[in-house]
């Protein structure tokens, strides 16, 4: 995620996105105005105020929790993110939306799991055309991630298709109706959103890519690395489907001849200018599926909804934030702060940092789980380390806590006051943030179930799969300023 280290790599498959323009608001035909009027609880006001000032419809009433999709496949987890959107897929009924930054493709791999899925699904439309009378449409959009084979950046677009062609599957098959496009972000920086959204009533957001490293570790290329979804059915999944669309129009279509074989693809097909973006009828109706409220947080260049509703959520906290973040680090200069944290004054901090301290300093009691390795590992320390410096100097050490996994983790999620859970892609690293950020999707709920199995699963990884944050030497020398 280091964006100057990789920018070479983007620069023949990219564009700079100059003039981005703004998202395009949903409005399902279906839905009339004041439908869901002002919420009630005090953070769904916080998140609803900053929704409506986009425009379009309010969506965020008539919602039900389905429930959080997980990996790695266990005991706890006998299904896993990527079989659940398999099941998904094959009861689909006219549409399926998938967006995902990262594409592993080969037996055994999430990306065979999902294609072995729409395999199934074109043999019942093929079967029962009368079945779908609305057809069936597919479309993928994939993230534009480095590509250090290709100088158009296809390598995984091709890959998908070359799977899906391998298994019989068509791109285009008039007959039945049958329709499947595979398009791959096109600006720079690249897009980590991760959703799916099926027949415009179910929606997932999530934080995993379709890569083997969320796979059992005991498994061919697994790493046993946590992540979860949320998934929602209601209004709030045609928010998805803007976020999916607005990820369309920035995005280039593979084309290629009809009928290509699989061995053909690499040779035959080519990223193009995407068509705009359409959906079958009755995927773009909006129903109303149960009583929960949710917001649907996107933001890229040019549209940041999901960082001030972040900062909101932090700013209206009362009593307790509880986060899971794979990544919590201070700006790239001050990735090594915990060896000096005097080159790193709060000034400096990232935007979300500075909304943690702001709550620390108000009395809310805030947790943080978080990892220790790879990349990630230093920056990580000095996060902590930097807001441990500003607590300890206001003798308001005791309201933070921060422990490692002693697992692997790649979760976004975080619960406040008991009263909103929110989870996606969005990390708390300056690369998901502000107008040079990656593109990036969460979703949030008041739905009293989700905020209770999320708390379970945090409390439960606190208490029996995580270990202290080892105090920096220096700290105990910081002076104290009660007065600052």
């Amino acid at each position: 995620m280091v964006l100057a280290a990789l920018a070479g790599s983007w620069a023949g498959a990219a564009d700079l996105p100059l003039w981005p323009g703004p998202l395009r608001q949903p409005s399902p035909p279906n839905w009339a105005p004041g439908t869901c009027g002002v919420p009630t609880g005090r953070l769904e006001q916080r998140l609803w105020e900053l929704t409506r000032q986009t425009g379009g419809a309010d969506l965020t009433c008539g919602n039900r929790f389905l429930g959080f999709v997980r990996t790695p496949r266990s005991e706890q987890t006998p299904q896993d993110a990527f079989e659940v959107l398999g099941d998904e897929v094959r009861g689909a009924r006219s549409e399926v939306l998938l967006a995902s930054m990262e594409w592993m493709t080969g037996p055994g791999k999430p990306g065979s799991t999902f294609a072995q899925a729409v395999r199934d699904l074109y043999a019942r439309v093929a079967a029962d055309p009368a079945a779908y009378p609305q057809g069936m449409t597919l479309r993928v959009v994939l993230g534009g991630f480095p590509d250090f084979v290709r100088p158009d950046g296809a390598s995984q677009p091709l890959a998908l298709a070359r799977d899906l062609r391998r298994l019989g599957v068509p791109l285009a098959d008039e007959r039945v109706g049958w329709t499947l496009s595979i398009l791959n972000y096109r600006f720079f920086p690249h897009s980590h959103v991760k959703l799916h959204v099926i027949d415009g009533r179910d929606l997932t957001v999530s934080g995993y890519n379709f890569t083997d490293w969320h796979l059992p570790a005991q498994e061919a290329g697994g790493r046993g690395l946590h992540d979860l979804g949320l998934r929602l059915s209601g209004p709030v999944a045609q928010s998805g489907v803007a976020v999916f669309d607005d990820l369309w129009r920035h995005s280039r279509e593979l084309r290629c001849p009809p009928g290509i074989g699989p061995e053909d693809v690499e040779a035959g097909c080519r990223l193009e200018e995407a068509g705009p973006p359409t959906h079958p009828a009755t995927a773009q109706v909006a129903q109303t599926t149960g009583t929960a409220r949710a917001f649907m947080l996107y933001r890229r260049t040019g549209v940041e909804l999901a960082d001030v509703a972040h900062l909101a959520l932090l700013d209206a906290a009362r009593t307790g934030v509880d986060l899971m973040q794979t990544d919590f680090g201070p700006p790239l200069a001050c990735w090594y702060a915990y060896l000096n944290p005097s080159t790193c004054g709060t000034g400096e901090w990232t935007t979300y940092l500075t909304g943690v301290l702001s709550a620390l300093r108000r009395g809310v009691k805030v947790r943080l789980l978080l990892v220790d390795y790879g990349v990630g590992a230093a920056p990580n320390r000095s996060g902590v380390a930097l807001l441990r410096r500003e607590l300890w100097r206001r003798g308001i050490e005791d309201r933070f806590e921060a422990r490692y996994t002693t697992f692997n983790m790649h979760t976004k999620a975080l619960s406040i006051d008991h009263e909103m859970v929110v989870t996606g892609s969005m990390n708390f690293h300056f690369a998901s943030w502000g107008s040079l950020g990656l593109a990036e999707a969460a979703l949030a709920t008041s739905d009293p179930q989700a905020i209770a199995q999320q708390e379970a699963s945090f409390e439960d990884a606190w208490q029996r799969a995580s270990r202290p944050v080892p105090e920096e030497r220096w700290l105990r020398n910081v002076p104290r300023d009660l007065a600052f």
